[in-house]
């Protein structure tokens, strides 16, 4: 039903639906006030969902690998985990809002319903960047 609706490549498992990152979408861990930041500077893209943990602490982005494929180098992983960011690595599962409350995993952006078009990678990573660079004090207009 998952797949169906948002287009990701998700299976459930005891009943919660997981979300496997592979080839066919990574993923982007921030802590939660670097997320939001990242929200406003991608408000114009047509969608950018995100999951929050259960305490809200962290959101996870899922986004589109790049065609052809590379790998994010590591001078720019470094840069991105010294301010709290990780990349979950494929095959990875990522666990999905199961319901419309805020109560454990919830969307702190729901995706719209239909086939879900994932920002690209390097739009997220430029935005987060810029947002690290600008710092907290700073939100885009």
């Amino acid at each position: 039903m998952l797949r169906a609706r948002y287009g990701l490549p998700v299976e459930m498992y005891a009943e919660r639906p997981l979300l496997t990152v592979g080839a066919a979408v990574e993923a982007l861990n921030l802590p939660a006030p670097l997320a939001r930041r990242v929200s406003v500077r991608l408000s114009w893209l047509p969608s950018l969902p995100a999951v929050a943990e259960p305490r809200g602490r962290r959101w996870t982005f899922p986004v589109a690998p790049p065609l052809p494929y590379h790998p994010v180098p590591q001078r720019l992983r470094r840069f991105l985990f010294d301010h709290g960011v990780t990349m979950p690595d494929h095959g990875s599962k990522i666990l999905l809002p199961t319901s419309d409350e805020t109560f454990g995993r919830h969307w702190a952006i729901e995706p719209e319903p239909g086939r879900l078009c994932l920002p690209h990678r390097v739009v997220v990573l430029a935005a987060i960047r810029l947002s690290i660079l600008e710092g907290p004090d700073r939100v885009p207009a």
